[in-house]
């Protein structure tokens, strides 16, 4: 080689050397950078954040959180707070010259140290997320440099994936982000930083192309030695986790359910065991958005602390607190986002809801470390609005378009009194709502000592069966099977040394009170297919959900009668009359939905073997007939309380006989709806004529629907709308339903060829079933009706048109 090229050579060794020790970390740099002493060590040297990790955090599971702290209008759908992505759980772990970030899952576990372990592992390998060079070694600790992790756009840390797709992102810009702040704390690490993006589609400021965002990411170390678990009971419902531990003494594969919960432990064990009331060693401590109006924080902490006499049933007194957080000014080093507080966070946004749960929790045992809960300002006219439907009929000072400051307080403080219990692992438990008897509804005696429902978790909202001069209290309190659930979940059982030890005790605790109704739990549900018992309904209560739907109908129509009277002042555009119009729309529809639950349903009441009885009981014959009654007089008859034109024309040029259409439809449909034939098919099946047959309940439906064909009577616009309605459900049963859109309870399964639980039941065969048959009678009957009507002559020319359009409809479906 020529002199010239070795002396090159070795200048371009020496220069490209001396870069790489001008990028190399000293202990001068970390001398020089901003240093945030916790968990980890953290360090801030202009752009790059750098994590100290000591040894003994190598390997400990950590939470991984990521909340919008400011979101651009219309990127988060509830605005700041709301939660980027779903968390994850992540072990640091050193290897050589290289520390690794892996994912872990604990869905599937075995004892330690087993050769089933191994299996285990063999079979949920952790994958690898992201690998960092070491940067020092420093006395029982490894320095690396995280900067790409949180600045740059990995993809466990930026914007999902299915919302790029959504705003059409295109590239994420290093230049229109920046860090905030990088902070550590005895358990946890926050990251707080702005990112960018060029974007075709952004939610907001169309013209600038851009989405952007600021995102908080917590890391939290989870406890070395997780709370011991509690299995979780059908029959007292909560949120759970689900985890199979093929340790487990069980010939197959059955997943565990975990309750999640807070870790509530007596601080006095010797006291608590002698049945004191004891503190816990860690309260359940909230704080309050400084940003929440000053008016409602009394109203928010009345929320919080209405739990605690729930938690004196638990054994636990001064078991919950609530303060007001501090401002940035008054604490510089507080956020209502650091994964050590259960925040109530206060959210300007139109959103009319609210929302709360466990925040962040151990997967390994369902303890919840973090609560958080979002009040959104909207929810105000929801407020309002159901009021309005549902009690100011009988309450006075309900009829207005702004509720007194007391009044509105009220109103917020059960929202969050509702919201504590999701956060405390309680789902909606409709079951308790519908447990008293539904005239001691309108006793002011009985509703001042007993509450309208038995759960204010269970998603009723007012007692709308409350008639004027009764004198009955509107307020939600927390009710007896909250409190019980609270006991049931929270109480330690100190003889008790793993999860399947306590068994015996909880079961026990379920069994005594198992004849009270108001102890009583079961799942929700949600959907014209699932919708067969109607005491897991939403915002029903009672005993009787029809009855208590009749008085409702009462309110309601004096509700919408007076409705101009009560919301509209001299000057007043029509906002407030046409949302309270449209709520009280969804109110009626509600009171349907809790009568059509009933024809061809069961009552619940979940239960374990050794008590007496079934599980599901089909609802008497009787029962459905009052309620079909109810759907005939309330909902197919035409509601001419909500046609008032006076009103209307305020309000719109057209519009109601669509609305009304659309209404009448579902109605329709819930009665001629396949999952509901398929039931009725088989309670005939096995109780014969003491049920209610589905060719009865046809027949009335189609009675009902066509009365004016029967009485050869004219036929308006609303009832011709209704019909073609009822036409065009039986047309679906005849030729579109596939057993693809429903899975229900139906008929056995030849084999089990599922890893997850077998199911009873296979798909519904409508072609195999005695649905299509049921409807073509009602086809032929009604098609032969029409004909002796227009025989005969109709009554007017429209209805004529009608039925002889109807009739071809009618040849169509039974082709």
């Amino acid at each position: 080689m020529p002199v010239f090229a070795r002396c090159f050579s070795l200048l371009l060794v020496l220069i490209l050397t001396a870069c790489v020790s001008d990028d190399r970390l000293t202990s001068q740099d970390l001398q020089s950078a901003e240093l945030d002493e916790g968990l980890f060590n953290v360090y801030t040297l202009d752009e790059r954040v750098l994590f100290e990790i000591p040894d003994e955090m190598l390997g400990r599971d950590m939470a991984v959180m990521s909340r919008y702290a400011k979101a651009q209008e219309g990127l988060a759908a509830r605005g700041g707070g709301d939660r980027m992505t779903a968390n994850m759980v992540v072990q640091w772990e050193r290897r050589g010259d290289r520390v690794y970030l892996r994912t872990q899952s604990y869905s599937n576990t075995a004892d330690e140290g087993t050769p089933l372990d191994l299996a285990v592992q063999n079979s949920n390998f952790a994958p690898v997320i992201a690998s960092f060079p070491v940067e020092m070694d420093r006395d029982g600790s490894t320095v690396v440099d995280v900067s790409e992790l949180y600045l740059d756009d990995h993809p466990a840390f930026s914007f999902p994936r299915e919302r790029r797709a959504d705003l059409g992102v295109q590239a994420f810009d290093g230049d229109r982000s920046w860090l905030e702040f990088a902070r550590a704390f005895p358990e946890n690490i926050e990251i707080r930083a702005v990112r960018s993006y060029d974007a075709e589609n952004p939610p907001s400021n169309e013209r600038g192309g851009t989405v952007s965002f600021e995102i908080n990411h917590s890391m939290i170390l989870l406890p070395e030695e997780p709370m011991m678990p509690r299995l979780a009971d059908e029959r007292v419902t909560y949120i759970t986790v689900t985890q199979t531990d093929y340790s487990r003494d069980f010939q197959g594969v059955r997943p565990h359910q975990y309750l999640r919960r807070y870790r509530m432990e007596p601080k006095d064990r010797e006291a608590f065991e002698r049945g004191e009331l004891v503190e816990p060693k860690e309260p359940i401590v909230w704080y309050i958005d400084p940003a929440t109006p000053e008016k409602w924080i009394p109203y928010f902490k009345a929320g919080i602390m209405e739990w605690e006499d729930a938690f004196e049933k638990a054994g636990f007194k001064n078991a919950v607190d609530v303060k007001v957080a501090p401002t940035e000014e008054e604490d510089p080093e507080f956020s209502l986002l650091d994964a050590r507080y259960n925040v109530i966070r206060y959210v300007a946004t139109p959103v009319r809801s609210a929302n709360a749960g466990g925040d962040v929790v151990d997967p390994r045992s369902g303890e919840v470390l973090r609560g958080h809960m979002n009040m959104y300002h909207g929810l105000e006219e929801r407020l309002r609005w159901w009021l309005v439907s549902q009690v100011a009929t009988a309450n006075p000072r309900f009829r207005t378009t702004e509720l007194s400051e007391e009044d509105m307080g009220e109103a917020l403080r059960y929202v969050v009194s509702h919201e504590m219990a999701h956060a405390m692992g309680l789902p909606h438990n409709q079951r308790a709502n519908f447990v008293y008897p539904v005239d001691k509804l309108r006793s002011p005696d009985f509703v001042e000592e007993m509450g309208h429902s038995a759960s204010s978790v269970g998603r009723t909202r007012y007692n709308y069966v409350a008639q004027p001069g009764d004198g009955v209290p509107p307020e939600r309190r927390v009710g007896l099977w909250d409190k019980f659930a609270i006991m049931w979940g929270y109480r330690p059982i100190p003889e008790a040394e793993t999860a399947q030890d306590e068994f015996e005790t909880l079961n026990r605790w379920i069994v005594e009170r198992a004849d009270k109704p108001w102890f009583r739990s079961a799942h929700p549900q949600f959907g014209m297919d699932v919708e067969w018992d109607p005491y897991r309904m939403t915002e029903g209560i009672s005993d009787d959900p029809v009855k208590a739907a009749e008085y409702g109908m009462r309110n309601l129509r004096t509700a919408t009668e007076e409705l101009m009277d009560w919301v509209l002042s001299e000057g007043d555009d029509y906002y407030e009359l046409e949302t309270h119009y449209l709520q009280n729309l969804t109110q009626w529809n509600r009171y349907a939905e809790h009568a059509a639950a009933a024809v061809g349903g069961s009552w619940t009441h979940h239960k374990r073997f050794g008590e007496e009885g079934p599980v599901y009981t089909p609802i008497d014959a009787d029962y459905q007939r009052k309620a079909m009654a109810f759907i005939d007089e309330h909902v197919l008859q035409t509601p001419e309380w909500a046609l008032d034109m006076d009103m209307l024309r305020r309000l719109e040029h057209a519009g109601a006989v669509e609305r009304i259409r659309a209404y009448q439809e579902l109605a329709v449909q819930r009665l001629l709806n396949h999952a509901r034939l398929a039931r009725m098919i088989e309670h005939e099946a096995f109780l014969g004529d003491e049920t209610y047959h589905p060719a009865e309940m046809l027949d009335d439906a189609r009675e009902m629907v066509w009365r004016e064909v029967y009485e050869n009577q004219e036929i308006d616009t609303w009832r011709r709308n209704m019909q073609r309605a009822w036409l065009e459900q039986a047309h679906y049963l005849m030729h579109q339903a596939e057993s693809e859109h429903w899975q229900p309870p139906a008929s056995g399964n030849l084999r089990v060829s599922s890893n997850d639980d077998p199911p009873l039941n296979a798909d519904l065969h409508i072609s195999q079933s005695d649905i299509r048959p049921l409807v073509r009678e009602q086809l032929q009957q009604l098609g032969e009706k029409i004909d002796q009507t227009l025989e005969v002559g109709a009554a007017d020319r429209m209805t004529r048109i009608h039925l002889e359009d109807s009739r071809r409809r009618i040849d169509a479906a039974l082709r």
